[in-house]
């Protein structure tokens, strides 16, 4: 395993996506008690999760035939960026009437997702040898289920 992440490129994505995804699942966690604590509104909240899970649905399938399509690297860049932007618009929301950019932010951040995920997941494979390829897709799942406990628990102590 550490022989994996002492090829450049693959480590470069593996702790790289590591910091990333932390912050996806901080934002996961913070984003509703965020809601609710703007709104008082359980509603209000899951209308929340339901815009930023509604790209998923629609827009699934559909990126993943962009992203084999497209130059994986540039994609997850470009993906990558475009989650930090639409998460800024987040700055802007400071009392009740804002709430439609929470919305509109989730709904890009998903869409946005979409696309970056699968892109990971098909650059994996050119990234190391195919005696690698185990290895590195358990690195991968690894870092998945490190990211998702940190994450939500980081996601907890900030919103507290």
């Amino acid at each position: 395993m550490l022989a994996l992440l002492r090829q450049r490129n693959f480590s470069l994505l593996w702790f790289g996506q590591f910091i990333s995804i932390i912050g996806d699942w901080v934002l996961f966690i913070a984003l509703p008690f965020y809601t609710y604590s703007l709104t008082g509104s359980v509603l209000a909240t899951g209308a929340m999760f339901m815009i930023a899970t509604l790209p998923r649905l629609f827009f699934g399938s559909l990126a993943g035939t962009y992203v084999d399509r497209w130059d994986r690297k540039r994609t997850m860049i470009a993906a990558d960026l475009l989650r930090v932007v639409t998460t800024l618009i987040l700055l802007f929301v400071h009392s009740r009437e804002g709430l439609w950019l929470i919305y509109v932010s989730a709904f890009l951040e998903s869409i946005f997702s979409q696309f970056f995920f699968p892109a990971k997941s098909a650059i994996i494979p050119l990234l190391v040898g195919e005696k690698e390829l185990l290895t590195a897709n358990s690195l991968n799942g690894l870092s998945d289920a490190l990211t998702r406990l940190l994450g939500s628990g980081l996601g907890g102590v900030l919103m507290g």
